[in-house]
């Protein structure tokens, strides 16, 4: 078989993206580009992040990482070795043809390395850290701004020419949709604006004043908000924001496909730049994105039914408040934007 470049023959291609939530759903249209182009793909991931892609039709096994395992100081040292053992023997097991470095960190090139697979892709220096890109054969071009078009950049260097807009191919979740409805129908809740109140990074999240300032705009103008959140931190926020704004409806706790099950029947989504924002991008649903260290050009959605909008501050600053200034983004702007994405989406 040859991996000459252009070459389109059928290839058992592994993805090594681990983690996290938004980081996935972004590399999801490489594995869709990888697909529709014939090869047979397979992904390793943390196994935590497994439900967002299990059940997707690009994809025919998924490879899981026992992340809670691995990093359990109470797990003896042999019981991990063993499992990593696990790990290897069935990527290997695979014969893969090629292996894409998604990630381009040092331990995911290591598991591009122990994969045996013929051919190591991976992103070049500018984009890739931790000397990961010494460990690829061939590297994708640097030309795209979005992290969407850079990973499937990565395609190219096997052939694969990508085509056509961003396609996320999503499992169904056809029962979590189903209960979201049932409740939405108990709570006589119909087409929610869904905010999500948190974010992985501090500086991502958008201040709980600005978030009730909001909901009091939403009551006002008889829209009804529903507040997703991903922990008990987030939850309590959830519970602040709706007291302070007497209104909104705090969701259920809710798994990935549970929270896309809910996302579905959303009129729109507001939310910081993390995983349930990229989330109803893949869905298809409007929404406005809310960006501080990170630039919406590259992280953000993109087309007729999304808005973003940018606060100052240091660029990729994960941790210091202080250095962001996301309360410098109104709540009459986000309900500006949101009405305007809306507006776009159904003309």
């Amino acid at each position: 078989m040859s991996l000459a470049p252009g070459s389109v023959a059928t290839m058992r291609v592994l993805i090594v993206r681990l983690g996290a939530f938004g980081d996935i759903i972004h590399t999801l249209p490489l594995a869709a580009d990888l697909a529709a182009a014939g090869h047979a793909v397979t992904w390793l991931c943390e196994d935590r992040w497994m439900p967002i892609i299990d059940g997707s039709p690009a994809i025919s096994r998924i490879v899981p990482l026992p992340r809670k395992l691995l990093r359990s100081h109470e797990v003896p040292l042999t019981h991990k070795l063993r499992a990593l053992r696990r790990v290897v023997r069935a990527l290997r097991s695979e014969r893969f043809d090629a292996v894409i470095d998604a990630q381009g960190l040092a331990k995911s090139a290591g598991w591009a390395a122990f994969s045996g697979a013929r051919l190591r892709v991976g992103h070049g220096c500018a984009r890739a850290r931790e000397g990961s890109w010494l460990v690829s054969q061939r590297r994708a071009p640097l030309q795209a701004v979005h992290v969407i078009d850079q990973q499937r950049a990565l395609a190219l260097t096997l052939g694969v020419r990508p085509s056509g807009g961003w396609r996320f191919p999503l499992p169904a979740w056809r029962g979590e949709r189903d209960r979201a409805s049932q409740w939405l129908a108990r709570e006589r809740i119909a087409r929610p604006w869904v905010l999500n109140v948190g974010a992985g990074w501090p500086t991502k999240v958008w201040p709980e004043a600005r978030q009730s300032e909001l909901l009091a705009l939403l009551r006002g103008s008889g829209h009804t908000a529903v507040l997703v959140w991903g922990n008990d931190a987030e939850l309590a926020a959830a519970r602040r924001i709706c007291a302070a704004a007497g209104h909104g409806a705090v969701a259920p706790p809710t798994t990935i496909p549970q929270l896309g099950g809910l996302l579905a029947h959303a009129e729109v989504v507001i939310s910081g730049d993390t995983g349930p924002l990229h989330l109803a991008l893949a869905l298809g649903v409007p929404a406005v994105g809310l960006f501080g260290p990170v630039p919406a050009e590259r992280n953000g959605p993109r087309g007729r039914g999304y808005r973003t909008l940018q606060a100052p501050g240091a660029a990729w600053e994960r941790r210091d408040v202080s250095k962001v200034d996301m309360a410098a983004i109104s709540a009459e702007a986000v309900l500006g934007q949101a009405r305007a994405a809306l507006s776009r989406m159904g003309a």
